[in-house]
């Protein structure tokens, strides 16, 4: 979806939103009346944008959905480690943030070991770094670079919390099961949980060790297993919570309920 008009923009945003947005614009010498916003692949809860101007650098619009917002206190922690895009203004409803160039990683991508490989050294990095948890490493919010060397980026920090690698990582692994540009979203695909020989090269990649079998890498294996019945639990009250009386995410808590029986590790 293109639109290159402040009328256009309005029956997307809202008269409010798009006057508030076209205002931080001018202030960054826009012209208001070339002004070109595109909806992204990313995200699933939130409503996100490219927008973008002739003989300027496009920017990142996030227009938050109804659990999500500024007052994650973990989200700013991040900020301030200068971890993530650098965010250009706050709004009540959304953010605009600089634009990381990249396309939304797919679960083809787990089956090459180089993406796994950066992924994991990304994690790890924001992990030292800011001592917290991402907590929805979904592929919405995971980009890969278009440039030659592998480069990971995460988005949409609105889940940050206290540091517990072993939850963030049993999450990502969960993710594997969803296709969030389907329509079929909510159905998870228990063929496509990593297998142990994966699960093993990222937590290598992970601890930065070489031996796939080392009792560490066995050990924080054993951590990953027991968090995965909390990530269900997180996300069955988040759909249930968050979105009573729609059909898909009622859809999505029935099915994620019944994979607390399966043993996916």
């Amino acid at each position: 979806m293109e639109v290159e008009s402040q009328g256009q923009m309005e029956r997307i945003l809202g008269a409010q939103k798009s006057q508030e947005l076209l205002t931080v614009l001018k202030l960054l010498d826009w012209d208001s009346n070339m002004v070109n916003l595109n909806r992204c692949e990313f995200g699933l809860s939130n409503d996100n944008y490219k927008v973008s101007t002739t003989g300027k650098d496009p920017l990142f619009l996030k227009v938050f959905g109804p659990l999500t917002g500024n007052i994650n206190l973990d989200e700013l922690h991040l900020q301030k480690c200068n971890f993530g895009p650098e965010v250009i203004k706050k709004f009540d409803w959304g953010r605009l943030e600089v634009w990381v160039t990249g396309r939304p990683m797919a679960r083809q991508d787990c089956e090459n070991f180089d993406v796994l490989s950066a992924f994991a050294a990304e994690l790890a990095f924001m992990h030292k770094t800011t001592q917290r948890n991402h907590n929805d490493l979904n592929f919405t919010n995971i980009l890969i670079g278009t440039n030659e060397k592998i480069e990971i980026h995460f988005l949409d920090f609105e889940y940050v919390g206290k540091l517990d690698p072993a939850y963030d990582i049993a999450n990502f692994f969960c993710e594997w099961m969803y296709d969030c540009g389907s329509p079929l979203w909510f159905e998870p695909d228990v063929s496509k949980f990593p297998s142990q020989s994966q699960a093993r090269f990222f937590i290598a990649q992970y601890l930065q060790i070489s031996n796939l079998h080392a009792k560490e890498v066995t050990s924080f294996l054993n951590e990953v297993r027991n968090r995965i019945p909390l990530v269900h639990n997180y996300w069955i009250n988040w759909a249930k919570n968050g979105f009573s009386g729609q059909v898909d995410y009622e859809k999505y808590a029935l099915n994620r309920q019944k994979l607390l029986n399966v043993d996916l590790l």
